[in-house]
């Protein structure tokens, strides 16, 4: 087989399971674990040790706890949020060990791509579940549809190269048209974890102006006489003039609202009006608040560190003229 094609199998199988440990890494390590365990499969000496029960039993213990989480959307936050470092570092490892006694540049290369597909997954994964429902029940589903496609990709990275190498190619060209919304809305999920621990050991507060990035602070203007200082608070908006999952800040002046994000290394800004009649709502990650201005809908997402919804609310009634 010419080097090329070599490459580009072995290539298909790191990717592959990569996107398998992105997608459930506790599946994917019971799996290969057993396929060793039953001789389904011949794994390199390095990797033996999975196929130790010891090692597939809590593998599969991980699994259902998991499995479970996915159903309690505080607890899938948590859970989703650590594994954003677990996943990726875990592909990684598994690529570096599984290549032991080849030279150290292959290794690196190899624990690099398999830890880039398993983010690459993960994220997309944590914004699906974002973007599609909170229902239980369609979590639940959701889940359960994830946990298959890792097994399908596990089976096909150790035993069907040439599939492997095909599942790859469609993941990438689906990544293409939809990846970036999924990857903001799991981006969203990181940074609202985040600020979800921020509000339970501290308290939820507006910002000073001097604690936003360099870029915005550079865009507010100076108060005027008799205006209160400018405040803000993380945020995340999803309209048709920012576009689906927007993460960024909202700001007030003191006669202006700004939602203000980063896009291709620019900080664009979006002028919000007044929400008159806006609808309040209180969620795991969360604060939201929604309204209608001129046929357009937007959906601001204040998050846990920042005020609640209906002082956020308030203060955009008040201070938007």
């Amino acid at each position: 087989m010419p080097a090329f094609a070599v490459t580009a199998l072995l290539s298909g199988r790191i990717i592959a399971a990569g996107l398998a440990c992105g997608l459930n890494l506790y599946a994917t390590v019971a799996l290969i674990g057993l396929a060793s365990r039953f001789g389904w499969i011949d794994l390199p000496p390095s990797l033996l040790g999975l196929g130790q029960w010891i090692l597939i039993g809590a593998a599969g213990a991980l699994f259902v706890i998991e499995f479970v989480a996915a159903a309690i959307p505080v607890v899938d936050a948590f859970w989703e949020a650590a594994h954003t470092v677990i996943r990726p570092m875990a592909a990684g490892a598994l690529a570096l060990t599984a290549l032991e006694g080849t030279p150290t540049s292959l290794r690196i290369a190899a624990g690099v791509l398999a830890a880039t597909a398993a983010f690459a997954a993960h994220s997309a994964k944590v914004g699906l579940r974002l973007i599609i429902t909170r229902r239980r029940s369609r979590r639940l589903l959701i889940s359960a549809g994830e946990d298959v496609a890792a097994v399908i990709l596990a089976v096909a990275a150790l035993a069907y190269p040439r599939l492997a190498l095909a599942a790859v190619a469609t993941f990438t060209l689906i990544m293409a048209g939809v990846g970036p919304r999924f990857w903001r809305a799991s981006a969203f999920a990181v940074r609202a974890t985040l600020a979800v621990l921020r509000g339970f050991f501290g308290s939820r507060r507006w910002l000073d102006t001097r604690e936003l990035p360099l870029a915005i602070r550079q865009r507010i203007p100076a108060p005027e006489l008799g205006l209160p200082d400018p405040r803000a608070t993380r945020a995340a908006l999803d309209s048709t003039a920012s576009g689906p999952w927007r993460n960024g800040w909202l700001v007030l002046d003191g006669r202006s609202a700004s939602f203000f994000y980063r896009r291709a290394f620019r900080t664009l800004e979006v002028r919000l009006r007044r929400p008159d009649d806006p609808a309040i709502s209180h969620g795991p990650l969360a604060d939201v608040i929604a309204w209608i201005d001129a046929d357009q809908t937007f959906t601001l997402l204040v998050l846990k560190d920042g005020p609640s919804a209906e002082i956020a609310a308030g203060a955009l009634q008040l201070t938007v003229r």
